[in-house]
């Protein structure tokens, strides 16, 4: 007997990896998307698709089935300039809320949320791991703050019944990112790269993170968290490994996070001006700059989770990157 998942975020990057990794198992997959939303991958794929917004309580109720066997809810507003904070926490806490409320409403069998390692904060130093405190409460990222507030909205509806686990994925490579890596592989493609940033990240396969949802709801426990890291790199290591698959040279010398901060403040100034986002603002800085490790024990303990190499991750994200038409 086939299951059917309700998905929001599913014209988004990990939100479309999600649905066709649902589809492979076998899964009948409902599909909520904006009026706005681009739906050319979406459209491909054998969905059932339902207009809606989960600000919108009222389309939630509408689109939502009775009883349905999960509710996979990945939609988020991952931007980082503080001009749209109050539109990120609208989706992503007030959107949360909602889906819980409807969630519950309908009887749900199981709400997987889609969370962030960002939901910790900037931590520098130890290993993150589930048991780590949360320092996101007074990171100047609201994007991590908005996140770590969407957790508590989901530990409110467990409260209240809602079979939940959460997860909390790093930095994600893989097809349908047609932002963050298409970016940095066109800029060392055309030698635009001149310095790298000091920090590191976590890096996954988009499709890792994609199963190690879907493994969630058979595997997972309510009420608890897993995060979903990967492999460890400096930004450095990052680019050589792209440098290396396009050969192209990439440079040795770091920005100093100093000077980035400059830039980035006249950037988020001029921004104002322009209403337009900065390719660079204060909270990136930050990011770019933090070294960040995690641990993935749990997840890859009880759910089976693991990932590839970064040249397996890079590879594969330019090789869609051709087929969309982007490289």
């Amino acid at each position: 007997m086939s299951r059917t998942a309700y998905v929001t975020g599913s014209t988004g990057f990990l939100g479309l990896n999600i649905v066709e990794c649902l589809l492979d198992q076998g899964w009948n997959v409902i599909a909520l998307r904006r009026k706005s939303s681009n739906t050319r991958d979406l459209d491909r794929m054998k969905v059932t698709q339902v207009e809606g917004d989960v600000t919108n309580i009222e389309s939630l109720r509408r689109t939502m089935p009775e009883k349905v066997d999960a509710v996979f809810h990945v939609a988020a507003d991952t931007g980082m300039w503080s001009k749209l904070n109050e539109r990120q926490n609208h989706i992503n806490i007030d959107g949360t809320r909602n889906v819980v409320q409807v969630a519950l409403e309908k009887k749900a069998g199981r709400f997987i949320h889609t969370s962030s390692i960002g939901a910790f904060g900037n931590i520098h130093g130890p290993v993150i791991d589930e048991q780590t405190p949360s320092q996101a409460m007074v990171s100047p990222i609201n994007y991590y703050r908005s996140k770590y507030l969407s957790e508590q909205e989901v530990f409110a509806g467990i409260k209240r019944g809602l079979d939940a686990v959460i997860l909390n994925p790093a930095q994600i490579v893989g097809p349908y990112d047609y932002n963050y890596t298409p970016l940095i592989i066109d800029t060392i493609k055309k030698g635009g790269m001149l310095a790298v940033p000091k920090g590191s990240s976590v890096l996954g396969h988009v499709k890792d993170y994609a199963r190690a949802h879907v493994a969630a709801y058979e595997k997972g426990r309510t009420g608890e968290r897993y995060l979903l890291g990967g492999v460890h790199a400096t930004y450095a290591e990052m680019f050589q490994v792209i440098g290396k698959m396009l050969g192209r040279k990439t440079p040795n010398i770091f920005f100093p996070a100093g000077f980035m901060s400059l830039i980035a403040v006249i950037m988020d100034k001029v921004s104002l001006l322009t209403n337009k986002e900065p390719l660079l603002c204060p909270e990136k800085v930050i990011l770019l700059n933090n070294p960040m490790r995690i641990s993935s024990k749990k997840a890859e303990r009880e759910l089976g989770f693991t990932t590839c190499s970064l040249d397996e991750m890079f590879r594969d994200c330019y090789e869609w990157m051709k087929t969309a038409g982007l490289a």
